[in-house]
């Protein structure tokens, strides 16, 4: 009797502690949400982190207009996806690596961004009910849920009978130690132990999958926990949501066996972890989900599809907040520089169907930016630039001629993407974004740096056909090649895309021959900065016209250079300048 009285109270312990435990997790995921938003996650990116972000972008990835491989490596873009990730889900960062490869041209989509982003971030409780919800689902170290979603139908099927044999054999080696205590002590530790190798085993060979289908149980209850929110601004997303949970409601039925809901690391959990190693409970239950995984995939990427835009809007809402001091605007994108073909094109596949939409009228394309600046760098300076023109920057190293590229590049994909631009005030077209950056030599090809250059500059001709206007940034423009070709061939690469039509191109060089030679095509720009006698200082502020001062030469002199050189160095340069032969 009295063991039976122990047992009931460790029972009540056990309950009374579970759901202590999840009444202080709540306040603690609460109270995480509230201070997160608005800062940088301090989550570690490893190099297989990073790649398995890719996989719903690959998925979806459209055959144009994307932001290309040499464009989100030039923009350093990874490090701003990684101070932007403020997402609770594996399904909210997934679709916000997503969203910042797609720029989009769908004024009315735009638009729908704006409204979520704007109610989430005047909104905490209500972000935060939702985030709550989303938080249960968790995310993944190593693995891309979307990709194990879709290499479970890969797995082969097996059947239950071998994992209900172990059952009936525990049992019937646990009855036997009553009967006879040392055979069956015996029989049930070789049970046990065979039952808990034979589980690793194939929980190992299963084990992305499983921890796959244990996510997609969390998603399946996070939106119905969203369902049951009073948040009339999501209406149009419940409402999706249910007509496609409706098809799961055996995947969901005796969810733990497979793994917690809202997993705490609480003794409740430990407790089922043994329990499933013994009794192959997970592993039985599994089979079972993938016939239904089998018959409504589909549904299941509508629903990963919706918890990761509502997932990442929430972040584009923290970045806004993120900004702080510095301060953002929300953009003001000239609809009438897409074709209607091309809004269509980017509501569904992306897919260029060739037809212009223009009715054969060409658009000029528009770029205004008023106090824009980098947005990750700690202390940005801000720049103003207003063109429908190319530009042409000059300056010297370090300067900030490559930061004001990177800069406006970002600023127009962020306006197409999350709908803010980190500056005071942006009026452009919709883009389609390129750039040739820092382009490196491709030595498994075996080609040489200009090579690869010429080839990068080649992709921004092809993509300046296209039905939208384009925004390309070339640094340094063919620096693999000697100065005379270099300028030959620069002069016909930046023309030609200056006058493409509907190419707005911004190029830095070092050549000052090219903003003569460009003059017709280009605007100039410059950036300079100010040598005394021991130390050089950078404004980083954008000026109008072409750079007029050889600080190179003075830089000489401050790091001791003879005299005599110093003043051949000057004198070649003054007689340069004024008959345009080297002497």
């Amino acid at each position: 009797m009295e063991y039976l009285v122990l047992a009931v109270v460790v029972l009540i312990f056990l309950i009374g502690k579970g759901i202590y435990d999840k009444k202080k997790y709540k306040e603690k995921v609460r109270r995480m949400l509230s201070d997160d938003f608005g800062t940088v996650s301090d989550e570690e990116y490893s190099a297989e982190k990073l790649k398995s972000l890719q996989s719903y972008y690959r998925a979806v990835k459209r055959e144009s207009y994307d932001v290309d491989d040499i464009t989100w490596n030039d923009l350093e873009l990874d490090e701003l996806f990684m101070v932007m990730n403020r997402t609770v889900s594996a399904m909210g960062e997934e679709y916000l690596y997503a969203m910042l490869r797609q720029p989009q041209f769908d004024e009315a989509e735009m638009k729908e961004r704006e409204r979520l982003i704007e109610f989430f971030f005047n909104n905490e409780e209500k972000r935060i009910d939702l985030q709550e919800a989303l938080y249960q689902i968790g995310k993944h170290r190593k693995y891309s849920v979307y990709e194990c979603m879709h290499y479970i139908k890969n797995i082969k099927r097996e059947s239950n009978l071998p994992h209900i044999l172990v059952i009936f054999l525990l049992f019937g080696a646990l009855a036997l130690a009553f009967l006879k205590p040392t055979v069956g002590v015996i029989a049930t530790v070789l049970v046990i132990t065979y039952n808990l190798v034979s589980y690793m085993k194939r929980k190992g060979e299963l084990d992305a999958y499983i921890s796959s289908v244990t996510y997609l149980i969390r998603l399946l209850y996070a939106t119905e926990d969203i369902e049951k929110l009073s948040v009339p601004e999501l209406d149009g997303y419940v409402a999706r949501m249910k007509e496609l949970n409706k098809h799961f409601a055996a995947f969901k039925r005796n969810f733990w066996i497979i793994g917690s809901r809202k997993p705490t690391g609480d003794m409740m959990d430990m407790f089922m972890s043994y329990f499933r190693m013994l009794f192959h409970i997970d592993l039985i239950k599994f089979n079972r989900m993938l016939k239904i995984y089998d018959k409504y995939v589909e549904e299941l990427n509508g629903l990963y599809k919706v918890v990761g835009y509502l997932d990442a809007l929430c972040a584009a809402a923290s970045f806004r907040a993120l900004l702080g001091e510095c301060g953002y605007c929300v953009p003001e994108l000239l609809s009438e520089s897409v074709p209607d073909v091309m809004v269509k094109s980017a509501a569904g596949n992306g897919e260029n169907t060739g037809d212009s939409g223009f009715s054969g009228k060409v658009w000029t394309p528009v770029f205004e930016a008023n106090g824009l600046y980098h947005p990750l760098l700690e202390s940005p300076v801000t720049n103003s630039i207003r063109t429908n023109r190319s530009v042409l920057l000059t300056g010297s190293n370090a300067s900030g001629k490559s930061t004001f590229l990177k800069s406006v590049a970002m600023g127009a994909l962020l306006a197409q993407t999350i709908h803010t631009v980190p500056a005071k005030a942006y009026r452009a077209s919709y883009f389609q974004i390129l750039s040739s950056m820092a382009l490196r030599d491709n030595m498994q090809g075996n080609e040489s740096y200009f090579i690869v250059e010429i080839k990068s500059l080649k992709r921004m001709f092809e993509a300046a056909k296209a039905p939208v206007c384009t925004l390309c940034f070339v640094d340094e423009v063919l620096r693999g090649t000697n100065t005379v070709e270099r300028i030959a061939a620069s002069r016909e690469v930046l023309s030609g895309l200056a006058n493409s039509g509907r190419t707005i191109c911004f190029a830095a060089t070092h050549d000052i021959e090219l903003t003569y030679l460009l003059e017709q095509d280009c605007e100039n720009y410059h950036f300079e900065e100010t040598v005394t006698d021991d130390k050089v200082e950078f404004d980083y502020l954008l000026h109008e016209g072409r750079a007029t001062s050889r600080n190179a030469i003075k830089l000489l002199r401050m790091l001791g250079y003879p005299q005599e050189v110093i003043e051949r160095a000057e004198a070649s340069a003054e007689h340069f300048l004024q008959t345009g032969e080297w002497k």
